[in-house]
C-alpha cells in the first residue's frame, strides 16, 4: 500500500508539473477599448468616418468643386501618424493636384483633425466620370428650432461669425 501511494504521488507530481498553464493575456490597449465605444456611435451617426468611401461623399465640400471635378479619393494607407491619402486624377489634372498638394492636405486636416493626413499620393488615371452622388438631404428646421437658434446667436456682434455659426447650427440641428 505504501508503494502505490508513492506511485500515485509521483504521478500526481509529474502531472502537476506538465499540466497546461493559464495563458497570460495583457490588458487590451486603449485603442481597442476606445474603438469599442466609438464604433457604435460612428455607425449610428455616421458623419465623420475616415474611410475613402465616406470621404467621397464630402469630397466637394472639403477640397472645393474645382478639385472634386477632376479627382476622386481612393483609399488611405499608412499608419495613424503617417497616413497617406491616395487620389485618382486624369492626366494633367494629376500634375495640378500634386502642385496644390499642401493646400489640399490643409483642407483635409481641417476636416479630419490636425495632422490626420501626412501626404497625398496621386494616381494618374483615365478621365473620371463624375458620379452623381445624391445631395446630403437635410430636413428644415421647425419654428421652435429656428427661434432657439436665433436666440443663441443674439449676443454675437461680428456678422461673418454670426452667419458662419448660423450655417453650422442649421447643419447640426437638421442632421439630428
Amino acid at each position: 500500500m505504501d508503494n502505490s501511494y508513492k506511485q500515485k504521488k509521483s504521478i500526481n507530481d509529474w502531472l502537476y508539473q506538465k499540466r497546461g498553464k493559464a495563458q497570460y493575456r495583457p490588458a487590451p490597449t486603449v485603442a481597442v477599448s476606445v474603438s469599442k465605444v466609438i464604433k457604435p456611435f460612428s455607425k449610428k451617426f455616421g458623419k465623420g468616418g475616415s474611410s475613402a468611401s465616406t470621404l467621397t461623399r464630402y469630397w466637394p465640400e472639403i477640397v472645393g468643386e474645382r478639385w472634386a471635378k477632376i479627382s476622386k479619393p481612393i483609399k488611405f494607407t499608412g499608419t495613424h501618424n503617417r497616413r497617406t491619402l491616395v487620389i485618382a486624377a486624369p492626366g494633367a489634372a494629376a500634375t495640378l493636384i500634386t502642385s496644390a498638394n499642401q493646400t489640399i492636405i490643409e483642407r483635409l486636416n481641417a476636416h479630419f483633425g490636425e495632422e490626420y493626413i501626412h501626404k497625398i499620393r496621386v494616381l494618374q488615371t483615365k478621365l473620371i466620370k463624375a458620379d452623381k452622388l445624391p445631395p446630403i438631404s437635410r430636413r428644415g428646421l421647425t419654428p421652435k428650432e429656428e427661434c432657439k437658434l436665433a436666440k443663441g446667436l443674439e449676443t454675437i456682434k461680428n456678422k461673418e461669425l454670426k452667419l458662419a455659426l448660423e450655417k453650422f447650427g442649421r447643419g447640426v440641428i437638421s442632421d439630428d
